[in-house]
């Protein structure tokens, strides 16, 4: 199945044109948060806000199937 990663914040979208072809939602949100643990290290050395940020997963149909917060994996309320 193909999933989709759009990056969104409270102020921008950014729309995933290309998709990965990943066996499961359970996957698709494994690669997810791996790929948000890299950009929220990245974003902290720039000092860049991170509230806000998300994954949103959705399927060929552009519907949302999961959402992944960043704030979430940093482990804080």
């Amino acid at each position: 199945m193909k999933f989709y990663f759009n990056v969104c914040s409270d102020s921008a979208n950014e729309e995933d044109r290309e998709g990965i072809d990943l066996p499961s939602l359970a996957d698709a949100r494994k690669e997810a948060v791996r790929a948000a643990k890299e950009m929220v290290v990245d974003m902290l050395a720039h000092d860049d806000r991170i509230d806000g940020m998300r994954f949103e997963i959705v399927d060929e149909s552009g519907q949302l199937l999961e959402t992944v917060r960043f704030r979430d994996l940093l482990g804080v309320d």
